[in-house]
């Protein structure tokens, strides 16, 4: 499911949210692969589960054009201020990437669970004290109070929503669900491999309403199944949702694809853009 950057540029424009030039302008969110996301406002940049290296067969990885752009700074890659990671598995997170990355920019933050910050301190080559002192493991259980971190224009804030599978397997894994507003202006979610179940969601009820959001992006089968959609609905709430971890025989053409995605944004081609309202 490769196409070239211009395929993808003019595609996504026939796709493109309903934005003037000069709002795409201020705020974009470009795919990088699975559930990989840049979001960009003004000068304000931050990644989202960038950095992975196995695909599991399934899932898109971030092409090696674009990892390359991203370490080596590149635009629109560059000025990256924050890493936010959703949880530890394979396709969401490799520890030795991240640490690479963080040495390369040493003004760039690390946001991730607990449980995946002790993974790549085990893990991941030996990581030197000015890494360590921009590693945040933030540590949560369903239920538990939501973090909030203030970091420079950043106002982070993350609830845990157990792993897709729940209660059946991965319930050893924690995978954060994290809602990070940029510049006081635009507020994004991005889910991680969240389960459907409603029971994750109700204990944070006041904390979803309490923000307006503009963007979610979603693990493809929320969007795909009447209880995802219910718990969008009800609890996430947003203005707008793009759905990720898309399985790669998608096709990229919406007309080819099957009718459970009518309607529906999803990424599928690394290097599309969207514009945020």
């Amino acid at each position: 499911m490769k196409i070239s950057l211009s395929v993808i540029s003019l595609s996504v424009f026939c796709l493109f949210l309903s934005l003037s030039p000069a709002k795409a302008e201020e705020g974009r969110a470009h795919y990088l692969g699975n559930a990989g996301v840049m979001v960009a406002r003004g000068e304000t940049k931050v990644l989202f589960d960038p950095f992975f290296r196995n695909d599991y067969g399934a899932f898109e990885l971030v092409p090696e054009e674009i990892e390359s752009a991203i370490f080596e700074g590149l635009a629109p890659y560059n000025g990256i201020d924050a890493v936010f990671v959703s949880h530890h598995h394979e396709d969401h997170f490799d520890p030795n990437l991240l640490v690479a990355y963080l040495e390369a920019w040493p003004d760039m933050a690390l946001y991730a669970p607990q449980q995946a910050v002790d993974t790549l301190l085990t893990a991941a080559q030996p990581v030197g004290e000015t890494v360590l002192d921009r590693i945040h493991g933030l540590a949560t259980e369903n239920g538990a109070e939501p973090v909030e971190v203030q970091a420079g224009e950043l106002l982070i804030e993350a609830v845990e929503v157990a792993h897709a599978g729940w209660p059946s397997r991965n319930t050893e894994i924690d995978n954060l669900a994290y809602r990070v507003t940029i510049d006081k202006t635009t507020t994004v979610v991005h889910m991680g491999d969240a389960d459907k179940a409603t029971e994750h969601y109700e204990p944070y009820r006041d904390y979803w309403e309490a923000r307006n959001v503009e963007l979610a992006f979603v693990p493809v089968w929320l969007l795909l199944t009447e209880q995802g959609l219910f718990v969008l609905d009800e609890y996430v709430n947003a203005e707008h949702e793009i759905g990720v971890h898309v399985y790669d025989r998608v096709p990229d053409n919406p007309e080819d694809r099957p009718s459970d995605f009518d309607g529906l944004d999803i990424f599928t081609a690394p290097g599309e853009v969207r514009g945020l309202q």
